[in-house]
């Protein structure tokens, strides 16, 4: 919703099929039943268990980050944003949660499924091997922990281009800052961007090399002036990592 224009509408660009259209945010950013527990479900439980944690837990980052934009939108730069312990790990929680809960990394499991068994595997079974993958308690602990360790930086835009987001929102950039790439695992040092606003990107660095320099701006916003280049830099990451859609306050996709 952050994204909407005036009106309460989304601008969203399908790569795919090189369209442009407005719609809302509800018909872009939601697909019905993508999580349902068909597994669990002959056994009597909710099939839409996951469905209401992950509603949960977006509210939960909604109200937190909701005060962390009304905050950076008059903080002076250098200024520390004052980020409980709880609040932390409900945000690195959900950052981890993102980058397991989309189309790209249900492929990609299902492509590794059928490569090792020679065969196609159905849709069904592709959204069960991924939600029990996004059950996975190692698997997102491990995530959650090292986005807590990370140095977090925050900066605004206050350039004329704002920045986009997309159905795979969570980017991640080599350490020289050459290139973005899909994992985190297989570019050892690869820090993550997250663009939480048209005008306002948090950065999570990793405490390794170079990075460590990096500790007196934890949780500060960047003096780093973002201007219009470097926001269409920030932009190509979305245009990479989605899945399909692109998604703007504005009808102009022409640098994307």
């Amino acid at each position: 919703r952050r994204f909407a224009d005036v009106s309460g509408r989304l601008w969203a660009w399908d790569k795919q099929n090189d369209r442009i259209f407005q719609t809302s945010p509800g018909a872009v950013a939601a697909e019905n039943q993508f999580y349902r527990l068909t597994q669990y479900e002959e056994e009597g439980n909710d099939p839409l268990a996951m469905e209401k944690q992950l509603s949960e837990m977006e509210s939960e980052v909604s109200l937190i980050t909701d005060q962390w934009l009304e905050w950076l939108q008059q903080m002076e730069s250098l200024k520390k944003l004052p980020i409980p312990r709880i609040n932390r790990w409900i945000v690195a929680r959900y950052l981890a949660v993102q980058i397991l809960r989309t189309l790209d990394t249900r492929e990609l499991l299902s492509a590794l499924v059928e490569l090792e068994r020679g065969a196609p595997i159905s849709a069904d079974e592709a959204r069960e091997l991924h939600t029990e993958l996004m059950w996975d308690p190692c698997m997102v602990r491990g995530l959650t922990k090292r986005f807590m360790r990370s140095f977090w930086i925050f900066a605004r835009n206050d350039s004329e281009t704002p920045f986009v987001t997309s159905d795979n929102p969570v980017m991640f950039r080599s350490p020289d800052n050459r290139r973005w790439v899909k994992s985190i695992a297989l570019v050892p040092g690869a820090y993550l961007v997250f663009i939480v606003s048209p005008r306002v990107v948090l950065y999570c660095h990793p405490r390794v090399g170079s990075f460590r320099e990096l500790r007196k701006f934890a949780d500060r916003l960047s003096p780093v002036v973002l201007d219009d280049s470097m926001v269409a830099s920030e932009n190509t990451g979305q245009v990479f990592m989605a899945s399909r859609f692109v998604i703007s306050n504005r009808s102009d996709f022409t640098a994307e």
